[in-house]
């Protein structure tokens, strides 16, 4: 029997004789929370109680917690307002200092994972590194004696540098991290023996590549590499941590956390489970934080993952719902969804700082799946890929895949041969994948050769790769890649179509068709076609790329300072509305003619969320209960008989949200299903009011709604802007809009930028006038001008009530108000609505003592204003 009502809590004051249900500890100290998550595990499978609670702060975990069909509809949950943290690390302290800005302290062997305050430290490694610039602190390599190897690489003739680290020689736990000339993989290897008379490094396995000369490598985890602060290793002949920290009072104060665990929970063969608001942290970049194998149904909503090296993986595991988690700076990918993982949700994510160990990592990667979702996620800053879809074999067929409407910015910044969204076909089957409504900015391409350095290399905005058949590529908009917008390698019955696109360097082509001459006939193309797209470019180079594709259609594109490649493309100019300020919404009128439509904008880097909100403790309701929120485009619930949840809206109400997360939209969803709806956290910045308030943003944006977010999120809160603009005033101030727009306040916003302001309209209805006018209004309502604005346009325009009050006149009559105020006439209405009316006031000169007439005389002239238009 399952017990709805109740629920076991997890608090670090907890004690795990206790009985766990109670939230706190009580009085007498006999009872209270468990102490850790798997006294909790065991009480919910004893009792069928299915909730648990996990109560802030931080939870040291030695080992993984493993969720089985013994937990089947399980919830666990952050308790609301608080953030539980699940740690895979060991915290060090005792730290000393050994000379040189060098702290140390005795630990086991560490590895490459470390962090002080919640910021993870690097490794320290040979070659001189410096921060952002991915080339640094790589060495150029040699093929082995023999040849190509993967087992072993010898160090450069002229590299002194190198030469010096073997003579010295390397002390057991050192690395080497291993790229080949074309950056595809790379491999973390043991070195196994170094010999400095061959200039060799032998490794303790083998790397993916073998090694050709011209490839790069650094060494890793050695103290004597220690350079720059922020860099730490591991000294084998003292057993000793060695950090060179950028803060050393953090680090005596707080010690460094040594990631240890590679999964801190794993559900196998576990349905039903939902976890949500919790935070994972501290594990190895070689490991998975959260697995699940042979685990369906399930809910992962709004955790964060961080300092971690695989967020998540699944294997065997469908029809689970990955939204609105939020994952920061990880050591190789964000998610892996793995053989026979069928109809996954992943949606509303977020994830910044992809590959800081591992670099052949991408922010979401499929192979062996079919029917998934890849919707509105935000991915920024990955060394590889943004969306990797691979199969190598007949085992890793992907089918039936959608990735629309997610954000893809910065990816590729250290690998070549690759892009934002990729896709590897080598079964030659029909895919029927759909690629649409993507944003996708700023594709890097990273490679070497004999000569050196290869910038933009192989890079692609969508990469079909090696006979990706049967894929439709629509409504995406690319911006500044390498090679390509889009790659078509080899393969058959594609659609590139409605995609708008800005080409800005004489190697970036829109369109790269190739075969693929290993794979024999079926590495021909055939059936391709690309038709109505939106191409702009500043190079003149022309938008097409063949390399003896096969059959294809590329015509009726509508293409800017290019020439067509036939008769049916079309060249025009102003192609998008205002470029320079980053606004890329359709503005050419020969557009219409070839079937071409503006993309929607407003869905990209936003999904709506489908797994409920966390319910509050006491509540009722089992697992999977509870009232599923309105959802809308936005990433997140709606509100009641309001707008769509907007993210970026919500970022913008809140000064501390934007300055931590900036436009990250699918952060900002993240954090309210994860803890703003339980904190209260409302969305009280209106954008469209935001836009009408100022002529000059209403001629960039239009009624772009995100675009006025982000806007006041970067910029506009700095310069001192603000929302002036009022909807309902402005429909309460003509008679034609209130009979048409009632009280709907996103059309009287869009009414107003649209043509309003070009009609000369203006507000003229002011509530507080309103308010004091009407003594009863004032007493029912305040100063509450929504409340107001609504009771005039419901009823008092037809009662014929007063909507003036002559703030000036009452300024006059009572000096100290005057002098209280400065003059300000909406200072002075508030104060009627407030005090005045309640004390009896007068409300002009003729009215007032005679003392209050002669003190009026030397008001200034600027408190005897009209009150008209102010509030």
């Amino acid at each position: 029997m399952t017990d709805t009502q109740q629920a076991f809590y997890v608090a670090t004051n907890g004690n795990d004789s206790w009985s766990g249900r109670l939230a706190a500890p009580n009085a007498d100290g006999t009872d209270g929370p468990f102490a850790t998550l798997e006294r909790a595990q065991s009480a919910m499978r004893a009792t069928g109680i299915r909730d648990t609670y996990v109560r802030g702060g931080n939870y040291a975990m030695a080992r993984t917690v493993t969720l089985t069909a013994a937990d089947n509809g399980v919830r666990i949950m952050a308790f609301p307002g608080e953030t539980p943290v699940f740690s895979g690390g060991e915290r060090v302290g005792g730290f000393t200092a050994i000379g040189g800005g060098l702290y140390a302290a005795a630990t086991s062997a560490t590895g490459l994972d470390l962090s002080i305050g919640g910021v993870r430290q690097k490794v320290a490694q040979t070659g001189d590194w410096t921060a952002g610039d991915a080339r640094s602190g790589w060495s150029v390599l040699e093929a082995a004696a023999g040849g190509a190897s993967r087992t072993s690489l010898r160090i450069g003739a002229g590299d002194g540098a190198m030469a010096a680290v073997l003579a010295a020689g390397v002390q057991p736990g050192t690395m080497v991290q291993t790229f080949d000339t074309e950056r595809l993989s790379d491999n973390i290897l043991g070195v196994a023996s170094i010999d400095a008379g061959s200039r060799t490094v032998n490794f303790t396995q083998a790397a993916k590549y073998a090694l050709r000369s011209g490839g790069t490598y650094r060494l890793l985890n050695d103290d004597a590499f220690i350079r720059d602060a922020g860099e730490f290793a591991w000294s084998a002949e003292t057993g000793r941590l060695v950090v060179k920290p950028q803060d050393p009072g953090a680090l005596l104060s707080q010690g460094a956390v040594v990631a240890r665990l590679g999964t801190l929970v794993a559900l196998n063969g576990a349905s039903g489970v939902t976890l949500q608001g919790l935070t994972f942290a501290d594990t190895t970049w070689d490991g998975s934080a959260l697995t699940l194998t042979n685990a369906s149904g399930n809910s992962i909503a709004g955790n964060r993952f961080v300092n971690v090296g695989t967020a998540m993986t699944l294997t065997g595991s469908s029809a689970n719902a990955i939204e609105a988690n939020r994952m920061e700076h990880l050591g190789a990918g964000g998610i892996k969804v793995t053989y026979g993982s069928n109809g996954n949700r992943i949606s509303a994510n977020s994830m910044d700082g992809i590959g800081e160990v591992l670099k052949d990592v991408a922010g979401i990667q499929l192979y062996g799946t079919s029917g998934t979702l890849i919707s509105g996620n935000d991915i920024r800053n990955s060394t590889r890929y943004g969306i990797s879809i691979k199969n190598w074999d007949g085992a890793t067929v992907n089918t039936d895949t959608v990735v629309e409407y997610n954000r893809l910015y910065n990816t590729m910044t250290e690998t070549a041969d690759g892009g934002a969204i990729e896709m590897l076909g080598r079964s030659n089957l029909d895919t029927r994948t759909i690629i649409r409504g993507n944003d996708i900015r700023n594709v890097g391409g990273l490679a070497t050769d004999g000569s050196g350095w290869l910038d933009r290399q192989k890079s692609f905005g969508i990469y079909l790769d090696d006979m990706a058949n049967g894929v439709t590529v629509q409504d995406n908009f690319i911006q500044n890649t390498g090679w390509a917008s889009v790659f078509i390698h080899g393969g058959d019955s594609n659609t590139v179509t409605n995609n708008f696109a800005t080409l800005s360097n004489p190697r970036e082509r829109f369109i790269r068709l190739e075969w693929v001459p290993s794979a024999g006939t079926i590495g021909l193309l055939s059936n391709n076609r690309v038709t109505g797209n939106v191409i702009s470019s500043s190079t003149g180079t022309d938008y097409w790329e063949f390399w003896t594709p096969g059959s294809y259609n590329v015509s009726g594109n509508l293409l800017q300072g290019i020439r067509g490649l036939n008769g049916g493309d079309t060249v025009s100019s102003g192609l998008f509305a205002n470029p320079a300020a980053g606004d890329f919404r359709l503005g050419s009128g020969a557009a219409a003619a070839l079937g071409i439509h503006d993309l929607d904008w407003g869905r990209m880097g936003f999904a709506p969320l489908t797994v409920p909100g966390i319910p509050s403790p006491g509540a009722g309701g089992g697992a999977g209960s509870g009232t599923a929120p309105a959802t809308g485009t936005g990433g997140a619930p709606a509100a009641a008989a309001g707008p769509a949840f907007s993210p970026l809206a919500y970022i913008a109400s809140y000064a501390d949200l934007s300055a931590a997360f900036g436009a990250n939209a699918a952060a900002g969803a993240a954090h309210y299903a994860a803890s703003g709806r339980a904190e209260g956290r409302t969305v009280s910045f209106d954008p469209l009011a935001y836009i009408a308030s100022y002529g000059d943003l209403s001629a960039v944006f239009g009624t772009n709604g995100d675009a006025a977010a982000a806007h006041y999120i970067g910029s506009g809160r700095a310069e001192g802007r603000s929302v002036s603009f009022d909807p309902l005033a402005y429909i309460a101030s003509y008679g034609d809009l209130t009979a048409a727009l009632g009280t709907d306040r996103t059309a009287a916003a869009m009414h107003y930028i649209g043509s309003g302001r070009a009609e000369g309209r203006t507000v003229s209805f002011n509530p507080l006038s309103y308010l004091a006018a009407n003594a009863d209004l004032a007493a029912a309502f305040g100063t509450d001008t929504t409340r107001a604005d609504l009771h005039y346009l419901g009823s008092g325009r037809t009662e014929g009530r007063s909507t003036g009050f002559d703030a000036s006149a009452y300024l006059a009559a009572n000096a100290d108000v005057a002098a209280a105020t400065g003059g300000d006439l909406t200072a002075a209405m508030r104060h009627y609505i407030l005090n005045g009316r309640l004390e009896g006031r007068a409300l002009s000169p003729a009215a007032a003592p005679a003392p209050a007439r002669a003190a009026a005389a030397l008001l200034p002239d600027s408190a005897m204003l009209a009150a008209a238009g102010v509030g």
